[in-house]
């Protein structure tokens, strides 16, 4: 903190701690100034954009300029959109309705962007090949390409004759020439050198034009329409896909959008026909394979019957084409027996199969099919691997047509193993144990009835068994042979999952013309540039311009306000002026006078950074206004170099003055002059010496200002600026005090900074500054007075102030 601060009173503004008989030096230390309030950095911003308006005005206006000029190179936005019709399947379905193929609202979307659609597209609608003229579309609408396209700008020459064609390369860098790809006769194919599978009839291309186009990889071309294509997910309360697509081309924009919904309805009926094939395809061969093992079964049985039928049996026949009759224990035995073999046969299979699991767990799924139904038709194993086999059947049509990086491979793949590594062998080991717990509960009953059955032949056992596997088999064939009848009659009668809903059509007015909307961020971005320019220049701006940076900054307080001398013609606004310099060196000089609070006379040196600041004016009229408050006041002209107060309090002159004195040539009567104001006494600089400020800095100036202590109630000693030597710093420490005055607008704040803090090392009391030429800035308002009352006579309010008729608003010297 500058220590050459002092602290404000909140009376007047002026040190609350100076303490009388006590040197200035050796004052209290004040205390730190407050920060910057949001307010005052807005004050601060608003009148670096007003002294800066032309500028802002001229930035505005180049950028507005430039605006209005891109928007001639911007071409309207059209908006084209269609929909397509979800058919989602409600509860269980029918027995003959067609399996969902995309369950996920996602997928749909992911299958509308795949490449399985958008190729099509592009190779309908020839999206590769772009003409540099879009007249010229229509010459170059069928050129095909191979699998050895080389992409790039083409040019199609044809000679004056019309017989014979040219294909260039443009040259990669200006000034190189074009490279001829090859040459020909008009009517023949165009470009085969190049991947081109192009054959133009002759006549097409005028004589001697030229023709130029861009080709790109259909691919390519691909990506840049997903990339224009919006698609929204089917919601969950709506069966609509909508899409969307925006462009500068309308009738083209409409053709993509009709060509990519016909396109994906399509994809989408082929993928869901080939689903339903394929899975009637997977039920025949189940059905077939089914087919020889009831066959089987059923000759294994007759050539059993064969065998025995001619050994005695249990059975006593009644009548003939009647059944056996039996006794009602062989009948509960024989039927546990034969339970019991099936029973532990499908156990002893199950549990090799279940123990010949991989190290994923995953069972031999061609092993359990060849297992019967073991709880049934509702069997939850049965129908998980048939379920397998219809994701299987759905996974191998699916990698026909699409990578294994697709969505639907990978989520068909994640089903696939989670029925194998999960589901399956969970069911499988569930049914082992049941097998187990019933095998344990048939033994048992077997063994009870034993003693009373021990003579029961096992062939009746081993044809109930062979009849037992023909029944099974029987079943299943059956359940089979319905599932495929369904399965066939499902993929006859298939009714499509989508349709188009929404067609687009060639739109009329621009969805989004941005030429106003560019203009206007031209402008805003302009004014914003012009803004912050201003604010940039306030920023660095070293010049005084705000009193915040004389009482945060510089650690000065304000003592006054010195308003800009105009001399409007307007006698009123003349007047009105001459009141408010009146007041302000009024004020200047109570404030200045509290500054001493009666502890002997006033006695200050004014003094500036630089020159122009306004010193001389400031020092002149303190003076007069001191004088006008009855004070004996003494100016003395300490600026030896350049001072003019003689020429100012006229009839005076230079010499012999304050120079003159010190150098003993002139005694104190001599340079000692009266002024034209009452009570006002001037001392003039005297004649230039070389050694004057040594003179200044003399024992003869405190003398000097000793004698005139004794006669005066105020001495005001105007010096040179700060920066221009030792002077300044000479008279304010013979005077002990020194008033700053600081100019807005003019002063450089840089410079002021560092002349004070040569002062802080010297015994200088510094009272605070004067704002001179405060102008209509805002931030200086509330040192203005009040208009109407004003204290001036009427009869001409220029001789009111010294300097107020010959400055013309650029003055305050």
């Amino acid at each position: 903190m500058p220590s050459h601060l002092v602290p404000a009173d909140p009376n007047n503004g002026f040190p609350a701690q100076y303490q009388p008989g006590v040197p200035a030096w050796a004052q209290p230390a004040p205390a730190a100034p407050a920060q910057s309030t949001l307010s005052e950095q807005l004050g601060r911003f608003s009148s670096a954009i007003r002294r800066y308006k032309w500028l802002i005005i001229a930035i505005v206006a180049v950028g507005s300029s430039a605006g209005f000029l891109l928007t001639r190179l911007v071409s309207p936005k059209y908006t084209v959109n269609g929909s397509i019709l979800i058919r989602k399947q409600v509860g269980g379905a029918g027995p003959i309705s067609t399996p969902g193929l995309i369950t996920d609202p996602n997928s749909w979307v992911d299958l509308t962007r795949s490449f399985i659609v958008l190729d099509q597209v592009v190779n309908e609608l020839g999206l590769y090949v772009e003409s540099a003229n879009p007249a010229d579309s229509s010459l170059v609408s069928d050129l095909k390409t191979s699998n050895y396209l080389q992409p790039g700008a083409y040019q199609l020459k044809v000679d004056a004759s019309g017989s014979r064609y040219e294909l260039l390369r443009p040259a990669a860098i200006a000034g190189e020439q074009e490279a001829v790809v090859e040459s020909g006769l008009v009517g023949d194919s165009i470009g085969r050198a190049v991947g081109f599978r192009w054959r133009p009839e002759a006549g097409r291309f005028a004589p001697g034009s030229t023709t130029r186009f861009r080709v790109i990889t259909p691919r390519d071309a691909a990506v840049q329409l997903g990339l224009e294509l919006v698609v929204l997910p089917v919601g969950t309360t709506s069966n609509l896909m909508q899409l969307r697509m925006t462009g500068d081309r309308p009738t083209l924009l409409a053709a993509k959008m009709n060509t990519v919904l016909d396109q994906f309805v399509k994809v989408a009926h082929r993928i869901s026909k080939d689903n339903l094939s394929t899975i009637r395809a997977t039920v025949e061969e189940q059905l077939e394979r089914t087919k020889e093992r009831l066959d089987a079964a059923e000759g294994s049985l007759e050539s059993y019957k064969v065998r025995t039928i001619t050994l005695p049996s249990e059975a006593t026949v009644v009548t003939g084409g009647t059944a056996m009759a039996q006794n009602p224990v062989f009948s509960k035995f024989f039927n546990d027996n034969v339970q019991h073999k099936a029973v532990s046969r499908d156990r002893q299979e199950l549990q090799a199969i279940v123990n010949s699991a991989d190290a994923n767990g995953r069972l031999s799924v061609e092993g359990l099919k060849t297992l019967p139904p073991i709880g049934g038709p509702n069997d939850p194993l049965g129908t998980e691997i048939r379920n397998l086999e219809v994701r299987q059947a759905e996974l191998r049509k699916f990698q026909e047509t699409l990578t294994d990086a697709h969505t639907f491979v990978v989520n068909k793949k994640e089903e696939i193993r989670v029925l194998e590594t999960q589901t399956i062998p969970l069911l499988a080991r569930q049914t082992l144990e049941q097998l187990e717990i019933q095998e344990r509960a048939l033994d048992n009953n077997i063994r009870g009835q034993a003693t009373e059955l021990k003579q029961i032949p096992e062939r009746t056992i081993e044809e109930a068994r062979r009849a037992r596997e023909v029944a099974i088999a029987d079943k299943i064939y059956q359940d089979l042979q319905q599932r495929y009848s369904t399965a066939m009659l499902a993929e006859k009668s298939a009714v499509p999952d989508v349709a188009v809903f929404d067609t687009a059509t060639v739109p009329s007015r621009p969805s989004s013309d941005t030429a106003m909307s560019i203009f206007i961020v031209a402008i805003l971005a302009s004014l914003g540039l012009g803004i912050g320019a201003a604010i940039l220049l306030d920023q660095t701006d070293r010049r005084f311009r705000y009193p915040q940076q004389a009482t945060r900054d510089l650690g000065l307080d304000i003592m006054s306000g010195i308003p800009t001398i105009r001399n409007p013609r307007n006698a009123s606004a003349r007047l009105q002026e001459a009141s408010q310099l009146v007041e302000s060196f009024r004020s200047l000089s109570l404030t200045v006078r509290s500054a001493f609070d009666g502890i002997g006379p006033v006695m200050l040196t004014v003094s500036s950074p630089g020159p122009g600041d306004g010193k001389s004016f400031v020092s002149a009229n303190l003076a007069m206004a001191l004088a006008d408050g009855g004070y004996r006041t003494v100016v003395i002209d300490g600026d030896i170099r350049r001072g003019a107060l003689h020429s100012v309090f006229a009839p005076a002159t230079q010499t012999p003055g304050l120079t003159d004195f010190l150098a003993g040539d002139a005694i104190l009567s001599e340079v000692l002059r009266p002024t034209s104001h009452p009570g006002l006494f001037l001392v003039p600089c005297g004649r230039r010496r070389r050694n004057g400020p040594e003179l200044l800095a003399g024992e003869g100036m405190v003398n000097l200002l000793r004698d005139l202590r004794q006669q005066f109630d105020a001495i005001i000693c105007d010096s040179a600026p700060l920066g221009a030597g030792i002077d300044p710093f000479a008279l304010g420490v013979a005077s002990g005090a020194m008033l700053i005055v600081l100019r807005t607008g003019e002063t450089d704040r840089k410079l002021a900074q560092a002349k004070l803090e040569v002062l802080d090392r010297m015994p200088v009391r510094i009272l605070g500054t004067v704002l001179n030429d405060i102008g209509e800035n805002p931030q200086f308002k509330y040192y203005y007075y009040l208009e109407g009352y004003g204290a001036l006579e009427n009869a001409e309010p220029d001789s009111a102030l010294i300097g107020s008729g010959s400055q013309n608003g650029s003055g305050h010297k």
